[in-house]
């Protein structure tokens, strides 16, 4: 490090002269590091910890200056960005990608900027999803640093996953289609020099044929394998290689030998050069349609939500009739919970909401899997989404654009997309180094091959046939596209999982715990007795008033059964797990729930009740008692039974010995009565919620899985191993559950087991192919068993066996 008397110091980097009191200082092994800016030290770092330190000592006819800052505008990504109070979140797909070596360079570089919180990018999709704090860093410093590295960021909100493929698609279709056409010609004449040469060729007409082949391999070359050329030359610049820089090698090297050749008289391999782009970019279109196929479920979910959305600034509905009210048109993604909105039939509703005028038919089937609409009138709740069919109605949202169940379900969905299993993460370190040893394995054998005697031709060629045979591509597609495949799978059954690695958890399983209301049972019991003790007030109308405050499965069914006023209730405040108490009138307690509530609540309890409590248990009856003012008035009691889908359940688990077990709040003898026919089953009644997640803790070392209904059962739900909530998406669910079953179908449990099964079988397939492939056959190259052209063919089908055995997740879901 250089140091002037004016105060100047030299950038560690890049050497450029400037004032020590804007530097940014670094002490590394003892010495003093001076560095022109962030850019700057950032690529030190890389350099240095890629283990590239010796390109300091090498480099010559270096320009002095500071790193050069590509500018991306982030007013076109503003939209995408989500704000979490002290930090913001963006998603946004980065072009380029080839394989796991800039996956690692992106997530490397980005984690080490100062500021930046989380960093993960999915190789199967191409999404970045970033986190950072915005006092600290911009989204435009980040956006800037990515492409810098070579990969160009793009925006989600101007581009689908789907869109962004589809492009790529016609991209690789164009450069196949030239490299095909000039190929085909290429080889007639490559035939006739290989014939000419066993059975002789007058000299000018070889030489002819020589200069038409490398006219013909030129366009293939420099307008085909541009990409190839491009990204090399970007990840070098990063100081990083990938899988198109064993492409570009080996397929340019061919042709400029073949050049020097040409005028030497030696043997030409314009068709080598050739074939290796077309056949490996053939390999990537194909890829490419298959992630176009596995995207396209998922992408129609994202794909729901309206890009625009009619708002009333108030809602007035004589005026509206008389056509005096007129909507303003809006995008979607500015919609404030409290908007009000015009929904027309045959139009998706933008946002979650509430219907305050006008009544229609709703398509739910995306979300639900129920193909009949449902009615909705005034005060029934609408999601973002799903289709308005026959009417129009005026809703009121209830949640910003950014907070309706179709945003949180799309963001688990691409959450559990973004996971990977263990074997993968030991595959991607893995992969970091592969392209360096690679080319490394290659120089040497060069080397090997020259030292042995062998011609400088043959030495080449094997060399060649090393680098193009490689293939990380297949290490690195290995999890990601069969989570893809997996997960949109999954959803279309109804499944949504938030968390990718359940599917590999799902195998270590060995005990299931269930709840029993709308879990087990079917979730809509019905009233069966009613038994009032004294007083005049009519009880079922004292509990539907309260209880309509209630998102409990018992409450919805006793306020549904009362048709007529209720009375006004105040300071409600609900106890989980023991029911729900308040005030009518602002003077009068009501209380209704279990029997340990009652007792909390310090009222009498005679023996009649006592009695009449156990007959009814005896009847398999759920009971809810109900005390008013000041002693208990009766005792409400419910009926729900076993979902017919449970038997199949209850023998799947146990044939494949899975312990199967049921946490109730209900007491035990209740619980025995509906569940008499499952012999097998362990029951643990009159729990509260925190109880409930302490059994599944004590039972851990059997890997628990609890299915609850998400409200009640937050607690054990999050507790468990894997937690699997019922019901339709709601929002608890959606926070504490790793996955959900939306339509609250619990016959989906053996289908998810049967995915996660079918899914950590095909990974594991792959990897071991992927694996395997190179084992073998980098030394059969390397002992000159394969021609270069024959290596194209071999990388892309092991690239292509990667992507089609993932499918296999696709194809064996409609064999159910």
């Amino acid at each position: 490090m250089t140091k002037n008397s004016d105060n100047q110091v030299e950038c560690s980097h890049c050497l450029l002269k400037f004032n020590r009191n804007t530097a940014i200082v670094e002490e590394i092994e003892g010495k003093k590091l001076y560095f022109c800016c962030p850019g700057c030290q950032s690529v030190f770092h890389i350099i240095k910890e890629g283990g590239f330190d010796s390109f300091y000592k090498k480099r010559r006819d270096y320009k002095p200056g500071p790193v050069s800052v590509a500018k991306v505008a982030e007013d076109s990504f503003l939209d995408d960005v989500t704000e979490f109070g002290d930090y913001s979140e963006i998603e946004f797909l980065a072009t380029n990608i080839r394989c796991a070596a800039c996956i690692w360079l992106i997530e490397n570089y980005l984690s080490k900027l100062e500021g930046v919180l989380y960093i993960r990018v999915n190789y199967a999709t191409h999404r970045v999803k970033v986190r950072w704090k915005k006092e600290i860093i911009s989204l435009e410093s980040i956006l800037n640093g990515i492409a810098n590295l070579g990969y160009i960021p793009v925006p989600i909100s101007l581009i689908s996953s789907s869109d962004f493929y589809v492009q790529q698609k016609k991209d690789y279709f164009y450069r196949f289609a030239v490299g095909a056409f000039f190929s085909m010609q290429l080889m007639i004449y490559s035939v006739a020099l290989y014939a000419g040469y066993f059975q002789g060729m007058e000299e000018n007409l070889k030489n002819m044929f020589r200069f038409i082949a490398m006219i013909l391999a030129t366009p293939v070359v420099f307008y085909s394998g541009l990409p190839f050329a491009i990204n090399t030359f970007k990840s070098l610049k990063s100081r990083v290689v990938n899988m198109d820089t064993l492409v570009f090698m080996g397929s340019y090297s061919a042709y400029f030998y073949s050049v020097y050749t040409l005028f030497t008289g030696n043997e030409i391999y314009f068709d080598t050069s050739a074939m290796i782009i077309t056949l490996i970019l053939l390999g990537r279109y194909i890829e490419t349609e298959a992630k176009i196929v596995a995207n396209k479920e998922i992408s129609l979910l994202f794909n729901l939500q309206p890009k625009q959305a009619k708002i009333f600034s108030y809602f007035d509905a004589d005026k509206y009739l008389k056509g005096l009210l007129t909507p303003t048109i809006v995008k979607s993604s500015s919609i404030k919970a409290g908007d009000i909105i015009e929904v027309l039939p045959g139009e998706n509703i933008p946002v979650d909401g509430e219907v305050i005028y006008g009544d229609s038919d709703v398509d739910q089937s995306m979300f639900t899997g129920e193909s009949i609409p449902v009615f909705k009138k005034i005060g029934s709740t609408v999601t973002a989404g799903t289709m308005n069919l026959n009417g129009t109605i005026i809703i009121k949202a209830t949640v910003s654009s950014k907070e309706t169940s179709l945003n949180k379900i799309a963001e688990a969905i691409r959450a559990a997309q973004e996971t990977k299993f263990y074997f993968q993460r030991l595959a991607d370190k893995i992969t970091v180094f592969f392209v360096p040893f690679v080319i490394a394995v290659a120089f040497g054998t060069f080397l090997y091959w020259l030292q042995a005697g062998f011609s400088f031709k043959d030495a080449f060629m094997v060399s060649v046939s090393i680098l193009v045979i490689a293939c990380p591509c297949a290490m690195g597609l290995a999890t990601p596209l069969a989570i893809l495949i997996s997960t949109s799978t999954a959803f279309k059954s109804g499944i949504l999982i938030k968390e990718g690695t359940i599917l590999e958890n799902a195998n270590k399983v060995r005990s299931v715990f269930f709840d029993k209301t709308g879990t087990i049972t079917e979730g809509v019991p019905s009233i069966v007795n009613v038994k009032q003790y004294n007083g005049d007030v009519d009880i079922l109308k004292l509990a539907a008033s309260l209880e309509r405050y209630s998102k409990h499965v018992l409450a919805k069914s006793i306020v549904n059964s009362y048709t007529g006023e209720l009375f006004p209730v105040s300071d409600v405040k609900e106890i989980p797990g023991y029911g729900i108490c308040g005030f009518v009138n602002s003077r009068d307690k009501i209380v209704v729930g279990n029997l340990s509530l009652m007792k909390d609540c310090g009222f009498n309890i005679d023996a009649n009740i006592l009695e009449d409590l156990e007959s009814f248990s005896r009847n398999g009856w759920t009971n809810i008692i109900v005390a008013y003012k000041d002693s208990i008035i009766g005792i409400i009691s419910l009926f729900d039974s076993v979902r017919s889908s449970f038997k199949d359940i209850y023998d799947f688990l146990l044939k494949n010995k899975i312990g199967v077990s049921v946490l109730t709040g209900d007491i035990y003898e209740t619980t025995s009565v509906v569940l008499k026919d499952f012999e097998k089953i362990k029951i643990y009644s009159s729990l509260t919620p925190l109880q409930k997640a302490e059994i599944i803790k004590n039972n851990y070392d059997k890997f628990p899985m609890m299915l609850g209904d998400g409200i009640n059962d937050a607690p054990s739900l999050k507790q468990a191993f894997i937690g699997i909530a019922m019901g339709k998406g709601t929002d608890i669910a959606l926070e504490t559950a790793d996955a959900v079953f939306i339509n609250s179908d619990i016959s989906l449990l053996k289908r998810f087991f049967e995915i996660a099964k079918k899914t950590r079988r095909i990974i594991m397939g792959n990897l071991f192919w992927a694996f395997s492939y190179n084992f073998v056959t980098i030394p059969l190259a390397m002992m000159g068993k394969i021609h270069p052209v024959v290596s194209a063919v071999l990388m892309s089908i092991s690239s292509l066996f990667v992507v089609f055995n993932s499918l296999r997740i696709k194809i064996l879901s409609r064999k159910r």
